[in-house]
This record gives structure tokens, C-alpha cells and sequence, in this order.
């Protein structure tokens, strides 16, 4: 939740899965929030600093910054200054893409990572932006081709420090929804329950359910099927599998509750009309 926030050019795709915005100038978070998504943050100038699993940690302008929102963050005052993109991508497209030298490890233990300044980077972003408000599948596909790309050099990067300093504090409740999220995040492809995550936590399933929907405004079991959704969306659009294949490989149990869920999160579609609908005919298929 915002003090404020003044929101310019806002774009989001949630039909595709992902969303991409640019703003200014956001006031202060009023308190921590969490979501399953992995972050990305570019400011053309100014900065701000995130409270981010119990340390402040200050975002520069001009590095492409990335974060996991499953662990409790919020920006501190003065808020966000300046200009700038941000990004929140699926978990599950990330970890489908098996960046090199443990990214996703890193960043589901909790490290914000940002990349050294690259002058392609602004122009690159900018474009992104512009294809993903075209609505065109055409250029909607190299968009997700390019982020992948930029993950994968970002990746191939970290041995360069990338890491940005951390000032240690403490924030309640923190560690236990960061803990809860990254079991989650983990194994959202196999058949879990809210029991399994207590338990893997030390905690009552009752208190676990409670805590989790206070901080993250959603129960565990509507997070986890989020992220299996979005795992089946990113399928549906780069492979040819069988819908009952996605559903399964996705971490459904039966066709069913995959239907059901998967309206819920888009916009109402079926799978096969969502991958009618982000298809882009190869040159074969154009005749």
C-alpha cells in the first residue's frame, strides 16, 4: 500500500502474464507487502531504498535491480524519487528459464541483485514497454525472448559483485512468510498442502493460514495456485504440449481444477484460446 503514488504511461498485461509500468515519484509504502512474483526495477534518475527481509537496502538509478517479492518488502521514506520501469515477471517462467550460477537461488534466499550500469539497458526497457501496450502478439514474443535474455547475461554477470550493501534491522514476521514463500516457490509443481508447509515450518496450519493472509492479502492455497497458473501460461505460449500435459506438468492433479484456476487468473479463457491468442504463425503456417 502506498502513502501515494503518481503512476504515468501505467501498462499492465495481466492476459499475458506479466505486467510493466512507468512511474514517478511513489510515495512511501504504509507497511511490508509480498507477492510471487520476481520484481525488476529501473530508474532513469533519482532513488529510493527498499526495507527488504528485515535490511535497508538503497536502489540506484541506472541499474537494472532485481528482486523476489516473496520476501516482505516495502520503501522507505522518502519513498521512491525519480523516474522509472518496473516489472514484475512470474516466478514460475523464471525458474523454467534455469539461469546460470544459482540466480534464482540467490534471490529466493532473500538478495536483491542489480546489475553494472549498461547503456542499452534504458533504450531496451523502453521498448519493452512499447510492445507490451501494442497488444500485437508479434512483438509481445520477442519481448519475453529479450527478458529472458537480459536475465541470462545478468546472471552470467554475478560473479561481478552485484549485490548492493545491506544495512541489518528487523522486521516482524519476516522470516516466517519469506520461509513460507520460498518452500512454496520450490515445490508449487508438487502435490503440497498448506499442512506440508506448516509442517516443514514448525507451525499449526491454522496459524500459518492467518499470518499469511494478513501479510499477503491472499490465503496459501490461492498464492500456490497462482504460481501454477502462471508456469501453465508460459507452456501454452512457447511449447506445443498438450493441454492435460501443461496441466500436469504445472502441478495440477486433474483437468478440472486446472479449467477452473485457470480462468480465475485469465481473464475468464480457456487454455487452448489463450494460446490461440499469443500464437504467432510460423512462415510455414502463413501460406
Amino acid at each position: 500500500m502506498l502513502r501515494s503514488s503518481v503512476p504515468i504511461d501505467t501498462h499492465h498485461e495481466d492476459e499475458l502474464g506479466f505486467r510493466i509500468w512507468r512511474q514517478h515519484n511513489s510515495g512511501m509504502m504504509v507497511r511490508p507487502h509480498t507477492h510471487p512474483d520476481i520484481e525488476v526495477n529501473y530508474l532513469f534518475d533519482g532513488g529510493f531504498s527498499y526495507l527488504h527481509g528485515g535490511t535497508i537496502t538503497p536502489i540506484e538509478a541506472g541499474r537494472f535491480t532485481v528482486l523476489w517479492g516473496g520476501v516482505p518488502h516495502q520503501t522507505i521514506e522518502p519513498g521512491i524519487v525519480g523516474e522509472g520501469i518496473w516489472i514484475t515477471l512470474p516466478l514460475a517462467w523464471f525458474l523454467q528459464w534455469s539461469l546460470p550460477h544459482g540466480m534464482a537461488d540467490h534471490l529466493l534466499e532473500g538478495e536483491i541483485i542489480a546489475a553494472s550500469p549498461d547503456p542499452t539497458d534504458y533504450p531496451q526497457l523502453l521498448r519493452w514497454l512499447d510492445d507490451a501496450k501494442s497488444g500485437r502478439s508479434e512483438r509481445q514474443r520477442p519481448l519475453i525472448l529479450e527478458m529472458e535474455a537480459r536475465f541470462h547475461r545478468l546472471a552470467l554477470g554475478m560473479n561481478r559483485k552485484t549485490t548492493p550493501p545491506r544495512l541489518n534491522c528487523t522486521h516482524a514476521g519476516a522470516g516466517q512468510i519469506a520461509r513460507a514463500t520460498r518452500f512454496i516457490a520450490r515445490h508449487y509443481r508438487e502435490a503440497i498442502s498448506v499442512q506440508d508447509i506448516a509442517d516443514e515450518m514448525g507451525l499449526h496450519p491454522k496459524y500459518l493460514m492467518r499470518i499469511f493472509k494478513k501479510q499477503i492479502g491472499a490465503s496459501v492455497w490461492e498464492y500456490l495456485t497462482r504460481l501454477r497458473v502462471s508456469h501453465a501460461q508460459r507452456l501454452l505460449i512457447t511449447t506445443d504440449m498438450k493441454v492435460l500435459d501443461v496441466a500436469m506438468e504445472s502441478g495440477f492433479s486433474s483437468a478440472a481444477p486446472f479449467y477452473a484456476a485457470f480462468a480465475t487468473h485469465s481473464r475468464g479463457l480457456r487454455p487452448l484460446d489463450y494460446r490461440r491468442n499469443h500464437h504467432v504463425p510460423l512462415p510455414h503456417e502463413k501460406a
